[in-house]
């Protein structure tokens, strides 16, 4: 009896079978699937280490997030480490991506602290970005938050730095400032500078030593016989001897402020459920509390797919942007709900995680199980850290974080981006951080739009005189279906270039006078003929509203030179919308009443699924046999007719 063909198992069959079975097992890794043990040990070491420098920075960064002394500050950080990271284990994306409490958020944070009444607000600002983000997330408008140049994200990460950094002066010198804190960061350094004259002298040596040692031997001696060593870690945790023997009074009067004498002795603090309602911290400025969660919940978003893009191009492995953003959001909404800071990813540590050979989001866990023990085990000796070395350690990674170099290249080779990211810092730092991103991003979009609206094209004459295009490019050297075809400069002789500003033209006129540097001439060899044969007019790009009226005054421009013919082709063409084709539609007319022999270049590609697809006046001219698939096929018809 022969057996069913159905129930015959193919060797085939039974590999893919094990396969599945073995993969329930495994972990998808960048070293590809790896049985559970194998990731753990490739993973133990990255996330201890990882852990080791979160703790130390996230009781650094939930001081500088959170204004004045309250004693949940430096718990807050250190619980959103643990919260974040466990979360994002789980629910994230990238396999490298730390997230935690950052530096990008804390000065928002604490600007919230000030104006919403303390710290307890910032629970809710968790819990209202995690709906914000979660509306992001389903309407998958994550992709549109990256549409900034670098130079705005480094103009708000520049400002940053100096919120960071300048705000540490009261902790780093013991200052006692008069009068309560305002919301305006400017107007804090202004009372602390005011308050210099006070200034304590052993917290301000000891700040300024931590730190040189941290900027020195972390640019200077990163490792020691070819191992990475964690100065971030072993230097302030070396001052908490200092603040131990200080709070016993056993340095001969030596008095360096410690945490404990700012928040009392630590304890960990693992879940703490807001117990004030909303309402205690928005008042009647409920709006106000929506706007700042919505920059917090755009900052968290765009730091931490950065993060997880910058981790990407490191390690060649990739994440899901949208992926990436749920786990976000879980994060936010765990972390209100615990009592935790909005976290988000962060950079330095995520660095550090990619340094150190993590494979899988199991050294996220990892981190994130190794901060919750030593939250719970030894919160209590971080109570002795000195107020100067934590400010030392938030000054350091305010100057590691300033992009130094990136400014110095911008001001060599991109004036204008240099300047659109002194904007974007200026405005973060003397009125909003989501405002300024919000102006950078706006002024850099104009910017491409003007751009784009001088409208690229290239026009191609059949003329025996023009025999060298823009390029230089010999007449022998270009497309043999166009000999005798050749390019030049159009736009300045018919009067359509973009003029310069008054104070460009101002500046081109000192430069004349003061420096004898003529004014730059241009080719107006297309204006050296009164008439022209055959032209073909080529837009590059898209023909959309930002330039559709441009490329209708170059067809009208070259109409009064009265042409035979003209082709206007759109093979460079990637993008056409209404107002392009209407302007497209306006040009074919004029050509045609103009008596002048037109033809129209349109690929396939935007014949099906575009706006051209249904444009009648398109379908018009196809009847009348006056479009082609190439430039070859319309200048062939041209001879022959």
């Amino acid at each position: 009896m022969q057996p069913d063909v159905d129930s015959v198992e193919t060797a085939s069959d039974s590999i893919k079978v094990r396969n599945v079975e073995e993969k329930k097992c495994h972990l998808k890794t960048r070293l590809g699937y790896q049985p559970i043990h194998r990731v753990l040990m490739d993973n133990w070491q990255s996330g201890l280490t990882v852990a080791m420098v979160s703790v130390p920075l996230s009781i650094s960064l939930g001081i500088a997030s959170v204004s004045g002394g309250d004693p949940a500050a430096p718990l807050m950080g250190v619980s959103t480490a643990f919260w974040g990271g466990l979360c994002a284990s789980m629910f994230s994306s990238s396999d490298f991506n730390i997230i935690g409490p950052a530096g990008a958020l804390s000065g928002m944070l604490n600007s919230a602290t000030i104006k919403f009444g303390g710290a307890g607000v910032l629970p809710y600002l968790s819990l209202v970005s995690s709906a914000i983000i979660c509306s992001i997330y389903l309407l998958g408008l994550q992709r549109y938050l990256l549409l900034m140049p670098t130079a705005v994200f480094e103009g708000f990460t520049l400002a940053v730095a100096f919120i960071i950094g300048l705000g540490q002066l009261e902790m780093a010198m013991d200052l006692r400032p008069n009068g309560p804190k305002s919301e305006h960061f400017y107007e804090n350094v202004m009372r602390s500078f005011e308050a210099m004259h006070g200034y304590s002298l052993a917290p301000a040596i000891l700040f300024l030593v931590v730190t040189a040692l941290l900027l020195g031997l972390v640019k200077y001696a990163p490792k020691v016989r070819g191992k990475s060593i964690p100065w971030t870690v072993l230097i302030p945790l070396s001052t908490i001897l200092l603040g131990y023997l200080s709070d016993q009074k056993m340095l001969g009067g030596i008095i360096l402020p410690t945490l404990k004498d700012k928040y009392g002795t630590l304890q960990a603090r693992i879940v703490e459920v807001p117990s004030r309602p909303l309402s205690d911290f928005a008042g009647d400025d409920l709006f106000g509390l929506i706007r700042t969660a919505f920059g917090v919940a755009f900052v968290a978003i765009l730091e931490t797919l950065i993060s997880a893009k910058i981790a990407e191009q490191r390690m060649n492995y990739p994440f899901e942007s949208s992926r990436e953003t749920f786990g976000l959001m879980v994060c936010h909404a765990v972390c209100g709900a615990v009592g935790a800071l909005p976290p988000t990813g962060v950079f330095v540590r995520t660095s550090l995680n990619v340094q150190l050979g993590a494979t899988h989001r199991l050294s996220q866990m990892i981190n994130a199980i190794a901060v919750f023990l030593i939250f719970v085990v030894a919160m209590p000796v971080f109570s002795y850290l000195p107020q100067a070395a934590v400010a030392a350690l938030l000054v350091f990674a305010s100057i590691r974080m300033a992009p130094v170099h990136y400014i110095a290249t911008l001001w060599r080779t991109d004036r204008r981006s240099c300047f659109l990211l002194v904007l974007t810092t200026v405005i973060c730092v003397f009125v909003d951080p989501v405002y300024g991103l919000i102006v950078g991003m706006v002024v850099a979009l104009l910017r491409d739009a003007a751009e784009t609206a001088r409208a690229e094209s290239r026009v191609t004459l059949d003329k025996d005189e023009v025999s060298v295009s823009d390029t230089g490019t010999p007449r022998s050297q270009q497309n043999p279906a166009l000999s005798h075809w050749a390019t030049a400069s159009f736009d300045h002789g018919a009067n359509l270039a973009v003029k310069p500003s008054p104070l460009k033209r101002l500046r081109q006129l000192v430069e004349a006078v003061a420096c004898g540097r003529a004014p730059k001439e241009h080719s107006n060899v297309l204006h050296k003929h009164e008439t022209f044969q055959e032209v073909l007019y080529e837009p590059m790009g898209s023909v959309t509203f930002l330039c559709a009226s441009k490329h209708l005054s170059r067809v009208q421009a070259l109409l009064t030179k009265k042409p035979n013919r003209i082709i206007i082709s759109l093979e460079h063409v990637t993008r056409i919308d209404v107002d392009g084709s209407d302007s497209l539609a306006k040009a074919a007319k004029e050509v045609k009443e103009a008596d002048c022999d037109v033809r129209l270049v349109v690929p396939e590609l935007l014949l099906h699924g575009t706006i051209l697809s249904k444009a009648a006046w398109l379908q018009s001219l196809q009847s009348e046999g006056c479009i082609f698939s190439t430039v070859t096929d319309a200048k062939s018809q041209v001879a022959e007719i």
